[in-house]
């Protein structure tokens, strides 16, 4: 088991680091676009301004409501049910989008409202869709 565990450690440190690295290498690509657009000389204002406009955020093409059950996630000791409950919306989520979902701040938050024993029966999210991905936000 502890094999496994550390397996598994290994491996989200070096997703992790490639992420990393993509994001170090996107910056750089921005950089040298914005350099390349206003010269090696520009001032440090209009930079900025030509990052921004590098910097556009991804076109949703579909946005969805879904109610998602967590009534599996009750199945668990008392102690791991907040737990549970994030395993079982992460894999429904991905059951119906198919691409990997990032949850927002209020998804975590409105699960853990009640603490680790008592988490909601089923969470209603509006979820985004993007040509590379996706993003969950809690429905109130």
């Amino acid at each position: 088991m502890a094999t496994k565990k550390s397996d598994m450690a290994k491996e989200a440190k070096a997703k992790l680091h490639e992420e990393k690295k993509v994001e170090e290498k996107k910056a750089e690509e921005a950089e040298a676009k914005v350099e390349k657009k206003l010269g090696a000389e520009a001032k440090p204002e209009a930079k900025k301004e030509a990052k921004k406009e590098l910097k556009k955020p991804e076109e949703v093409l579909e946005e969805r409501i879904l109610t998602i059950p967590l009534r599996e996630a009750w199945r668990a000791p008392a102690r791991k049910r907040a737990k549970s409950a994030m395993r079982v919306l992460k894999e429904q989520l991905f059951r119906h989008i198919k691409k990997d979902v990032k949850l927002d701040i209020s998804v975590n938050k409105a699960v853990w409202a009640r603490g680790i024993t008592h988490p909601p029966h089923k969470v209603k999210l509006n979820i985004k869709i993007m040509k590379d991905s996706a993003k969950a936000y809690f429905v109130e």
